[in-house]
């Protein structure tokens, strides 16, 4: 028996299942290659834009500040508390005997717990990425997240929201946009950050690390069974 069974014909089916597989790994990494090397490139030469640049820029710039992203319909996001619950026990259940007189049953202790913060969409409007930092202009708020005074940021991994922790705030807050500008987003802000650090040329670097690691994950063909290959079309020209 062939060891790919089925003689021929099964393994010539079995050859093309392996490359509809082959085809739909392919695809999602191909994406991401492109979307490395669009960004390596972009690393290596884009420096922000002035205001002398592009004169419709919505921030007043600082001296040599630079422009890096402007958001459309941005969302501000801030902590809002949920409500408190109850925990730990069995609150039990009531009703009515008679006008103005309720039966209760079953309580039992528990504790009532704070609503945990979560981050909540509170304004809209426009976000402005510089070498600087970030300003939000909505409609009704306005919010600066300034570089020098950053202590960390945070990509939600469930949806588009970028949180800011600096230290003139006690609490954290960011924005929110649309989900198929995240990638664009992100990197655009990681652009940012590293010239207003002075460290482009280190991120750079590490971008091409990123694709040397994903050149080597690249998906392997499958290879043709050689009892398949006489049972491929003769597509010479006749």
């Amino acid at each position: 028996m062939a060891p790919w069974g089925l003689g021929k014909s099964g393994a010539l089916r079995r050859y093309r299942k392996a490359m509809d597989a082959y085809r739909r790994t392919l695809e999602p990494w191909q994406h991401e290659a492109d979307a490395l090397r669009a960004h390596l490139a972009m690393a290596q030469q884009f420096q922000g834009v002035t205001a002398a640049d592009e004169p419709s820029v919505p921030l007043q710039l600082q001296g040599r500040e630079r422009v890096f992203d402007v958001i459309e319909h941005a969302a501000l996001v801030e902590p809002r508390r949920l409500p408190d619950h109850w925990v730990g026990g069995y609150s039990g259940f009531s009703f009515r005997v008679a006008r103005g007189v309720r039966y209760h049953v079953g309580a039992t202790k528990g504790r009532r717990v704070q609503g945990e913060e979560v981050p909540t969409a509170v304004d809209t409007g426009t976000a402005t990425i510089t070498d600087r930092r970030v300003v939000f202009q909505g409609g009704r708020r306005s919010r600066e997240w300034g570089f020098a005074k950053l202590l960390g940021y945070h990509h939600d991994a469930q949806q588009p929201v970028t949180l800011f922790q600096v230290s003139n705030r006690e609490k954290v807050s960011g924005l929110l946009y649309d989900r198929q500008l995240a990638e664009e987003v992100q990197f655009r802000l990681a652009l940012a950050l590293a010239h207003g650090r002075g460290e482009v040329d280190q991120f750079a670097h590490h971008l091409e690390d990123q694709i040397t690691a994903h050149e080597a994950e690249r998906p392997v063909p499958p290879e043709l069974p050689p009892q398949a290959r006489s049972a491929l079309p003769d597509r010479r020209p006749g």
